[in-house]
């Protein structure tokens, strides 16, 4: 009876602790959430003016979740090969969830033919694990193109936070900066998810005769951020967007110990209320409104339903983004 009663006890104060737990995180979120937004209704991001112009502008994806044939490898990951007429950038390295070698990221680079001494820039948009290489990268506050590090000493490495690697220097740059001729960083925007905040950048090309396209790796900044500190960094208007919006609606793709982690975890207000199908029909209506010519919605966290939407929507201003598959936004 008495070790009945103790097991009992036992269970209870479990419980309890396991309730405390949760408030003290959900309470946590909300600081969080107040403190970001308090810090994005007082920023005041410079401007920049005449950064120069490309003339061509090609966007291979490198890691996606669908891919152009079978010969590749998809992922909820994200890494394109962004060429202009003066860089070829390499945004991003994938997740290799599944820890293999080659890595997503290295197989599909030898099937489409790319060396890396052909890469001279890699940027680098946010420090989650599916844009890092993995988690255990991710906790180094480093990165990586597979199982191990390569040799990237002769490249230009850029990052909005903190980020290290080995022989090779990195920039940090928080804010919107100028990194080549057209090229420039949007900024690294805050946001506070249930699992910690993040902030992340996107690339921002400007296409002579044509005008800004902004490549995006997840979206957590959210589409009317994005909109607004591009209006506000830049006095060129917006042509494209290419990358993942983080629309996970109904589902995402990334599921852990049963949690689905874009839609439940990374999205709308939290777990107590994800973002939902109304929330992306309204930004979607918010980029139509902005005149956009081309649109490309990756679907590492952007489910396949919303993605049919933004086709239907957008008509023949849509392009898929399949691994393998170039987007020419200009020859």
């Amino acid at each position: 009876m008495k070790f009945k009663k103790w097991v009992i006890r036992g269970v209870v104060s479990v419980s309890i602790l396991a309730a405390l737990g949760l408030i003290y995180r959900a309470v946590s979120f909300q600081q969080g959430v107040k403190a970001v937004e308090l810090e994005w209704s007082e920023s005041q991001p410079g401007q920049i003016a005449n950064f120069g112009s490309t003339k061509s502008l090609s966007i291979t994806p490198l890691v996606n979740w669908h891919t152009r044939d079978d010969s590749l490898k998809g992922e909820a990951g994200v890494s394109y090969l962004i060429k202009t007429d003066h860089s070829t950038i390499l945004f991003d390295v994938g997740f290799n969830q599944k820890g293999e070698s080659p890595s997503p990221l290295e197989h599909n680079m030898k099937t489409l033919g790319i060396d890396l001494k052909s890469i001279d820039t890699i940027f680098l948009s946010h420090a989650h694990l599916d844009h890092r290489g993995g988690q255990k990268w991710v906790n180094k506050n480093t990165f990586s193109m597979g199982l191990e590090q390569t040799d990237l000493s002769d490249k230009r490495i850029f990052a909005p936070t903190k980020t290290q690697y080995p022989n090779a220097e990195v920039t940090i740059i928080p804010e919107a900066t100028v990194i080549d001729k057209g090229i420039a960083s949007l900024g690294a925007i805050s946001r506070q998810l249930v699992m910690g905040k993040i902030e992340e950048q996107a690339l921002v090309i400007n296409v002579e005769g044509k005008g800004l396209v902004v490549i995006v790796g997840c979206g957590h900044q959210t589409v009317p951020k994005i909109l607004q500190r591009a209006e506000e960094v830049f006095n060129t208007s917006l042509y494209g967007i290419v990358g993942d919006l983080h629309y996970p609606v109904p589902d995402g793709r990334l599921n852990i110990a049963g949690i689905n982690l874009q839609h439940l975890l990374a999205s709308g207000e939290g777990p107590h209320s994800p973002i939902t199908i109304d929330t992306m029909k309204v930004e979607a209506e918010l980029l139509k409104n902005t005149g956009l010519k081309v649109i490309a919605l990756g679907g590492h966290d952007t489910s396949d339903q919303a993605i049919e939407y933004f086709s239907s929507e957008f008509g023949s201003g849509y392009s898929h983004v399949r691994v393998g598959e170039t987007i020419n936004i200009a020859e």
